[in-house]
């Protein structure tokens, strides 16, 4: 029986084409910001750039009062004060203005020193035998206070389980911003922002500024009643001049009445300035003075009412 014979396989000349892989261009994704995905209660506009808080009702109505006035004063009684008075006046009015305008939006749309979050996520806590470990459990859910020295004295850290971090001192948490903000001093609503270590120095130049643009008005309106008096030679009825200047009768009233507010505030924060305390350490200072007399240490206190005011106002801003 003869075997088959053998398959001789031919091979094609013809050379293989081997498909280059197919390239598929990557599609970058966009990066989101800080801002974007902040926990916080703020609002965020102009790219992350500028801040502030919600109660935008409050700010239009402290709006309304600083350019009201300023702009009915400027219409009707600077003309008159430019022809009888001086030019000068109308210019230093201007002026005022624009450095009251522009201190009250930087107060407000600022940074005031917001504390990033997350610094110490995971704090000591206390068991049910007063040892110390980490981590939260069932027996107890403070954790422990972390303890610094600033000139001999002892100043304690608190954990803010909020923002998970402990407060650097003269820090504090904001319940309306629900933010922890470095050297905290108050959350002016009427400003719609905390005022903290960023914006402390131009929220000052604002109410200093607004007390005297306020008697700058008081004092020019009535210099415009005055004159109008002496050109009618005395002859001359109550009527009879609001009829010819009702507009300055009026803001010398308005700005009257908000002197009162605008000065007192400036008055006890030059006072606070004085003594190197922010509003919430005056607070708690007069509560713990009421309980425990004789506890009065400030350990940020530079000595002199002139440094502490340098220290204040003329420090460094930090990074936002």
């Amino acid at each position: 029986m003869s075997s088959p014979a053998p398959i001789n396989p031919t091979i094609s000349s013809t050379p293989i084409q081997v498909q280059p892989p197919v390239q598929t261009l990557a599609v970058p994704q966009l990066q989101r910001r800080n801002y974007q995905d902040f926990p916080g209660r703020n609002k965020f506009f102009c790219g992350g750039r500028f801040m502030t808080s919600r109660e935008y009702w409050a700010f239009l109505v402290a709006l309304v009062l600083i350019v009201g006035p300023s702009v009915l004063f400027g219409i009707f009684t600077c003309p008159f004060l430019w022809d009888n008075v001086h030019p000068a006046v109308p210019i230093v009015f201007c002026y005022l203005f624009v450095l009251s305008f522009a201190s009250m939006i930087k107060t407000s749309w600022t940074d005031p020193g917001i504390i990033p979050r997350d610094l110490d996520p995971t704090p000591e806590f206390f068991d049910d035998q007063g040892s110390a470990y980490y981590g939260e459990s069932e027996w107890s859910h403070v954790p422990v206070q972390k303890e610094v020295k600033i000139r001999d004295n002892t100043w304690a850290l608190r954990y803010c389980d909020t923002c998970k971090l402990y407060r650097p001192p003269r820090a504090s948490h904001c319940r309306q911003c629900d933010n922890c903000v470095e050297n905290e001093d108050h959350h002016c609503i009427w400003l719609n922002n905390c005022i903290g270590k960023r914006n402390y120095r131009p929220f000052f130049t604002f109410i200093v500024t607004a007390t005297f643009l306020c008697l700058f008005v008081i004092v020019f309106s009535i210099v415009h009643l005055l004159l109008i008096v002496r050109d009618h030679s005395g002859n001359i009825t109550f009527i009879t001049v609001f009829h010819a200047a009702p507009v300055s009768f009026v803001l010398a009233i308005v700005c009257f009445l908000l002197l009162w507010m605008v000065g007192g505030l400036t008055f006890y924060h030059c006072s606070l300035i004085f003594k190197g305390v922010t509003t919430h350490e005056q607070l708690r200072a007069s509560i713990i003075n009421s309980k425990y007399p004789g506890i009065s240490a400030n350990p940020f206190n530079k000595g002199s009412p002139a440094q502490n005011m340098i220290h204040v106002l003329c420090r460094p801003q930090p990074k936002r």
